[in-house]
């Protein structure tokens, strides 16, 4: 059989992986594939090896050939952000395009000398700095006396890509690139958004959320939250003293009252009160990094995710949250055509390639503001 055109995305999530091969001439969708992870499976460590294994069995029953590489999204909690600013004065004896060239090399050399335990899975300029004024994009023919660049560097542990490609590769199968999901699906979602605002995308997942700044369609910054969709499943257990299968279909069909025959109406008041109050403690610390700078007033707030399902009932207003906010009801279909349309885009950097015959000896010493 012959070998078909196809490249294949793979959303590693807590509960559900989701595949789907395109076509690289037509840019379709080919096939695709959704399997659902059971309470059993995510607490059993070694279901993993057996869920990629049969992941890896349909895509390749459904494609008609062997799988030999995929393009992987997955979000990790440990992942680390760093922003970096590098400049350097200008000569005049070098062009412009030379001179970012420059400095993009010497902070990817610097972050990889720096941070030896994480690999730098994105690479994206955040703002070009001319003297004191910022640009979004590298302007022309302008006169300056200092050139410099904003960087935001997306590190993951390497002991995590470790063992995931190890897990793949136990089924002959290669991880072409690494994707962060959630920061993927936020740039796909913000090309739809006809908004000139900025905007926050906030994906609410199982154990955690995040959340994405973006000013003039460019990201701004973003947070990782330890909280998720999962805590207010166990908040209801604990206190109603339940298993969590049976909290989280409490969580699910709280707004329908004739659901709960078994239920008191204090305790219903009680399931109400517990799922509002965790939600907008979410809601409030999601957004706090955003407060921090100019506040919410002029900001676009976009919420999607199997956690964000919680927001969308009919006692919603009773949630005290202060802003507007907008659902997505996303589909796996969507969030593999973010990973398939970010490797297609122009969204980051080469983060492989660096140029050190170029790099002087003792340069770091002049030239960073560092933060996370």
């Amino acid at each position: 059989m012959d070998k078909k055109n196809l490249i294949t995305f793979v959303d590693l999530g807590t509960t559900g992986v989701r595949a789907c091969s395109f076509n690289i001439e037509t840019k379709k969708i080919e096939s695709n594939f959704d399997l659902p992870i059971n309470k059993e499976e995510l607490n059993n460590l070694t279901s993993k090896d057996e869920i990629i294994e049969k992941l890896v069995f349909n895509i390749e029953k459904k494609n008609g050939e062997y799988l030999n590489e995929i393009y992987l999204m997955v979000d990790d909690l440990n992942i680390l952000p760093i922003t970096i600013t590098n400049f350097k004065k200008s000569d005049g004896q070098i062009s412009d395009n030379e001179l970012s060239k420059h400095l993009t090399d010497e902070v990817k050399y610097q972050i990889n000398k720096n941070y030896p335990k994480y690999e730098v899975v994105h690479m994206v300029v955040k703002n070009y700095i001319l003297d004191k004024k910022k640009f979004f994009n590298l302007p022309k023919d302008l006169h300056y006396s200092k050139f410099s660049i904003e960087f935001l560097f997306i590190l993951y542990p390497k002991s995590f890509i470790e063992k995931i490609k190890k897990i793949f590769e136990e089924q002959n199968v290669s991880i072409k690139k690494i994707i962060f999901s959630s920061y993927s699906k936020s740039l796909f979602y913000l090309n739809k958004i006809n908004s000139e605002k900025k905007v926050i995308f906030v994906d609410i997942g199982y154990e955690k959320t995040c959340a994405f700044l973006f000013n003039n369609k460019k990201i701004d910054g973003f947070k990782i939250l330890p909280i998720g969709g999962n805590h207010i499943t166990k908040d209801i257990s604990k206190i109603l003293k339940v298993d969590n299968d049976y909290a989280e279909d409490i969580k699910l069909n709280f707004d329908n009252i004739n659901y709960y025959t078994d239920k008191k109406s204090e305790d219903l008041e009680l399931i109400k009160k517990i799922i509002f109050s965790r939600t907008e403690e979410l809601l409030e610390i999601s957004t706090l990094f955003a407060k921090a700078n100019d506040g919410l007033e002029n900001v676009k707030l976009v919420f999607f995710g199997n956690g964000s399902k919680v927001l969308d009932n009919k006692f919603k207003s009773n949630i005290i949250f202060n802003h507007d906010i907008d659902l997505l009801d996303e589909n796996y279909m969507d969030i593999c055509l973010s990973g398939f349309n970010f490797i297609n885009s122009k969204n980051e950097l080469d983060i492989d390639k660096i140029d050190t015959k170029e790099l002087k000896k003792g340069f770091f010493e002049r030239f960073f503001h560092l933060f996370n």
